[in-house]
């Protein structure tokens, strides 16, 4: 099995001793990571949406082409509080939220365009807001 940095471990870890997780359940998240952490180190098709929701938080979405869908690698969310959620595969879930399992729909969704330079901008600089 491949081996993540100390901090993720550690993270995953203390996470499935607080929520209980069996083994099967820890290696069933692990399997995810990995899947998530290569699809996000890959080369394969990118897209990327952005969206308001109900609430005022405003979601940015990275997706990876794989197996016919676009599955979500990197998700951000900024609440009008200012509030920041990252889920990728060093976080994938938190107590507040979890990326995604659903695989993207632009239309479904909602979403707008978005370039990769902008998701990237308000990924390293989440006070970039898209109501702001």
């Amino acid at each position: 099995m491949s081996s993540f940095p100390d901090d993720v471990e550690g993270y995953y870890a203390e996470l499935a001793e607080r929520r209980g997780w069996s083994a099967e359940t820890s290696a069933a998240i692990r399997s995810t990571v990995e899947l998530i952490r290569d699809l996000d180190r890959g080369t394969a098709s990118r897209t990327y949406g952005a969206a308001v929701d109900d609430y005022g938080t405003d979601w940015l979405y990275e997706a990876v082409w794989h197996e016919r869908e676009w599955v979500v690698v990197r998700q951000l969310g900024v609440g009008e509080d200012g509030e920041v959620r990252r889920y990728w595969w060093q976080r994938l879930e938190d107590d507040e939220g979890m990326l995604t399992d659903q695989s993207l729909d632009r239309e479904d969704w909602g979403l707008r365009p978005l370039t990769r330079e902008d998701f990237y901008t308000a990924w390293d600089d989440p006070g970039w807001s898209l109501s702001a």
